[in-house]
C-alpha cells in the first residue's frame, strides 16, 4: 500500500513511468515489510512534493550511506559524494541531526556519540529550532521487537529532503467532525484513498455510496470538487439531530437545529458538493451521455455486507410503471428495498466507472477480504473491459479476515457492446460455477471462526434446540 501510494502521488507530481521505478530495499535483506527503500527521482522538487501529500511515507531521504553497522556507515559516508555532502557542512550552514530509529529505543541519548563517529566535518552552526538542513541518523533492529517486520540490523544516515504533514489526520479526526454514522470512514483511509483517486483541483470525484461524506471531504481537501449518491434520503439530505449522541438520522433536535453532509464541508473551510443525489447505483439517476467519460475519480466503500448485506430499490411487490408518490407523501418518503446480491454490486460498480471516468481516471473502493484464501481472492477480483488493475492490498481486521482495498484506472473509451458482452459472460460464468462467490465464503468464515460468532452460534441452539442456518443458507433465504 505505501508504494502503491507513492506511485499514485508520483504521477500527479509529474513522474512518468512509476511502473518502471526501481524500487530496491535499502536495508539488505528479503522482508517485504522493510520500511527503507531505495528509489532514484527526478529531483528534489519532486521528492518534496510527494514526501508533503503522501501520507504513508514519513520522510524521502537523500542517503550519504548505509551499512550492517556503525563503522561500514563511517566508511559510507566518507565515501559519498563530496561535492552532494560539502554545500550542507560549510560555514555559515544550520543544521539539525535527529534519531529516528525502528525498533530501537533510547537511540536518541547516543546522538552526539553518533554525530561524532561519522567524522563528518559540520562547519555550520546547530540550530535545533529552525534549521537549514535537517539529517536523520537511522538504526533498524528488530530482534527485540518481535510486533515488528523482522529485518536485518541496518544503519542510515542522510540528508531529509521533504517530510509527510501528518497534521492533516489530526484536523479531520472524526471524534471532532459535526456530521457522523455508524460507517464513517476515518480520516486516514478516506485520505489515502482520494490519493489513490489522484484528487486534484480540475477534477471531480463522485462517492456512489457517499453516506455522510468523510470520502467526499478527503477528496475536497486536495481540491477536487465532488458529487455523491446515497440511496438512504435521510443520510443526505435530512441530516440528524445537532446532538453529539443519541440522534438519528432525518431527526431534528427539539431546537430544530440538525446537521447534515453540507455542515462537514462548511466546518473544514471546504468547497461544498456538486451535487449529493438521492439515488442507487442499480439504477443510476443520470442522463446517458452527460457525465460520460468526464470524472476524475470514483471512491466507494460498498456495502458489501459479510453479516448485512447492501440493498438496491425494489421490494417484493412490483408497481406499475406509471405509479408516482403521492404529492403529500414525497417529503418523507422512503423507498422500499431489495437485497443487493455482491456480485451484482461489483459489476455496477465497474460498469459506472467505465461509462464514467475519463481516460486515465481512477476508481478504488473495498472489498472484504481473507488471510488464508489470499490468493484465490486477488485471482477472482473484479474485471472490466475498459478497466486494468493497478493495486490492491489487504487491511487485516484480525488473523482471519478484513477489507481488501483496489484502484483500477480506466484505459480504454467506454464501448456499449464490449462491457454488455463482457458483464454476459461473467454472469454466465457465475452461474455455472459450483463455487460459492467470494462474500459466501467470507460469510462462512466469520461465521465459523470469529469467537464471538461461535457464542452466538451456542446461545442460538440452547434457546431453539437446533444449531442455527449456516452462512450459505441465510444468505439464500435473505435473496428469496
Amino acid at each position: 500500500r505505501r508504494r502503491a501510494e507513492f506511485e499514485s502521488v508520483a504521477e500527479m507530481c509529474g513522474v512518468s513511468n512509476v511502473e518502471d521505478l526501481a524500487w530496491t530495499r535499502a536495508d539488505g535483506g528479503d522482508c517485504e515489510e522493510t520500511p527503507f527503500w531505495y528509489v532514484e527521482l527526478p529531483d528534489e522538487r519532486t521528492a518534496r512534493a510527494i514526501a508533503s501529500r503522501a501520507l504513508l511515507v514519513k520522510a524521502i531521504l537523500e542517503a550519504w550511506g548505509s551499512a550492517p553497522d556503525e563503522g561500514g556507515l563511517r566508511d559510507a559516508v566518507a565515501a559519498y559524494d563530496e561535492s552532494r555532502k560539502t554545500p550542507y557542512l560549510a560555514p555559515g550552514t544550520t543544521f539539525k541531526v535527529e534519531v529516528e530509529d525502528f525498533g530501537v529505543r533510547r537511540g536518541s541519548k547516543d546522538i552526539l556519540k553518533r554525530v561524532g563517529d561519522l567524522g563528518l566535518p559540520f562547519l555550520g552552526k546547530a540550530d535545533l529550532k529552525n534549521p537549514e538542513h535537517l539529517f536523520w541518523s537511522v538504526v533498524s533492529d528488530t530482534k527485540e521487537t518481535p510486533s515488528l517486520p523482522q529485518t536485518p540490523r541496518h544503519c542510515f544516515f542522510g540528508r531529509v529532503v521533504g517530510q509527510s504533514d501528518r497534521s492533516t489526520l489530526k484536523r479531520y479526526d472524526l471524534k471532532q467532525r459535526s456530521y457522523l454514522g455508524p460507517t464513517s470512514m476515518d480520516a486516514e483511509m478516506a485520505l489515502l484513498m482520494a490519493n489513490f483517486a489522484q484528487a486534484r483541483p480540475g477534477g471531480v470525484i463522485l462517492d456512489p455510496f457517499c453516506g455522510t461524506g468523510s470520502m467526499l471531504v478527503a477528496a475536497a481537501h486536495y481540491g477536487a470538487m465532488t458529487m455523491g449518491i446515497d440511496i438512504d434520503i435521510r443520510v443526505i439530505k435530512h441530516g440528524k439531530s445537532a446532538r453529539k449522541s443519541g440522534s438519528k438520522f432525518g431527526v431534528k433536535a427539539s431546537d430544530g437545529s440538525s446537521v447534515d453532509v453540507w455542515t462537514n464541508f462548511a466546518q473544514y473551510g471546504l468547497q461544498p458538493p456538486v451535487a449529493l443525489f438521492v439515488g442507487d447505483l442499480h439504477a443510476l439517476p443520470t442522463r446517458r451521455f452527460g457525465l460520460e467519460g468526464t470524472l476524475q475519480g470514483i471512491v466507494a466503500d460498498p456495502p458489501y455486507g459479510v453479516r448485512a448485506g447492501g440493498r438496491k430499490s425494489g421490494g417484493r411487490k412490483p408497481l406499475p410503471e406509471d405509479y408516482a408518490i403521492p404529492e403529500e407523501m414525497r417529503e418523507t418518503h422512503i423507498p422500499s428495498t431489495a437485497p443487493y446480491p455482491f456480485a451484482e454490486m461489483n459489476d455496477d460498480l465497474m460498469e459506472l466507472a467505465a461509462r464514467f471516468l475519463s481516460i486515465g481516471g481512477r476508481l478504488t473502493f473495498f472489498l472484504p477480504g481473507s488471510t488464508e484464501d489470499a490468493e484465490r481472492e486477488i485471482r477472482d477480483l473484479p474485471a472490466h473491459p475498459a478497466l486494468r488493475l493497478r493495486w490492491h492490498s489487504l487491511e487485516t481486521f484480525n488473523q482471519i479476515w478484513g477489507r481488501r482495498l483496489v484502484t483500477y484506472e480506466k484505459i480504454h473509451p467506454y464501448d456499449v457492446e464490449v462491457a454488455r458482452k463482457a458483464r454476459e459472460d461473467a454472469v454466465a460464468a457465475r452461474a455455472a460455477s459450483d463455487e460459492p462467490d467470494l462474500i459466501e465464503r467470507m460469510r462462512a468464515l466469520v461465521y465459523d471462526q470469529v469467537p464471538a460468532e461461535a457464542k452466538r452460534r451456542k446461545r442460538y441452539e440452547k434457546f431453539h434446540g437446533v444449531p442455527p442456518p449456516d452462512a450459505l443458507t441465510e444468505r439464500a433465504s435473505a435473496e428469496t
